[in-house]
């Protein structure tokens, strides 16, 4: 996220690639193995935002949860960028929302509807949504940080970390609550106009559903202070 700001994409044809959630706390993957969800091994460490994440990969999205490990660092990149993930990692707090939310453009029109620069690394933003701290974070990034090129799915080691103990694979549905009653920005909107993700108001929660929730099952992680709950 070290791109510079700019105004969001209006566009329809676009579909998530990744979700974050930010966390009060560290997480161990450990914790995560033992719920039946596989984790990337190694954590991603962001200096300059003064945060550290861990990624949880599946057939069509990623997830990545972070928490912060160098307040300073955080409180400054919040002054440079608009991001503030210490208001949003403690949300409970500050009513700030603890979720962001990134979009690529689906892989059936990539070719005929290209945003700029596709060959280089980009971020766009939308003021009325940073500004929004109430908001989960909306943004558009370029296919080449997208998850397609993320994942190579002709390695063994991509392969395995798509294979959660649980057995979820495709997500199918998100919905997301936001604590604020005021009215939602374009970008936010935009999501529930176009069927991305649905809006609720209410607590901060991210309910993410899984191959239509064929097994009929829920893993809630709200215990672990993480507001996060899994439907498949």
């Amino acid at each position: 996220m070290d791109a510079p700001t700019s105004v969001l994409v209006s566009e329809s044809l676009l579909e998530i690639d990744h979700f974050f959630v930010c966390l009060s706390a560290s997480l161990q993957p450990k914790t995560l193995a033992d719920l039946g969800l596989v984790c990337a091994p190694q954590p991603v460490h962001h200096p300059r935002q003064g945060t550290t994440s861990n990624l949880i990969f599946f057939e069509n999205i990623y997830l990545e949860l972070i928490w912060i490990e160098d307040e300073s660092a955080a409180e400054i990149y919040a002054m440079q960028s608009g991001i503030d993930f210490l208001a949003r990692s403690h949300w409970q707090q500050t009513k700030a929302s603890p979720f962001g939310i990134a979009l690529r453009q689906k892989n059936e029109v990539h070719q005929q509807h290209q945003l700029p620069d596709q060959s280089e690394t980009f971020i766009n933003f939308a003021a009325e949504n940073l500004s929004a701290q109430a908001e989960p974070l909306c943004f558009v990034i370029s296919d080449a940080i997208s998850l397609t090129r993320l994942l190579d799915r002709t390695s063994s080691f991509h392969q395995q970390l798509l294979r959660h103990p649980i057995g979820i694979q495709q997500l199918t549905e998100a919905k997301i609550a936001i604590d604020s009653l005021k009215s939602l920005s374009e970008p936010v909107s935009l999501l529930q106009r176009e069927n991305i993700a649905s809006i609720d108001r209410g607590t901060p929660l991210l309910e993410l559903t899984f191959d239509r929730r064929i097994q009929g099952r829920t893993l809630d992680l709200r215990w672990l202070k993480i507001p996060l709950v899994l439907h498949y």
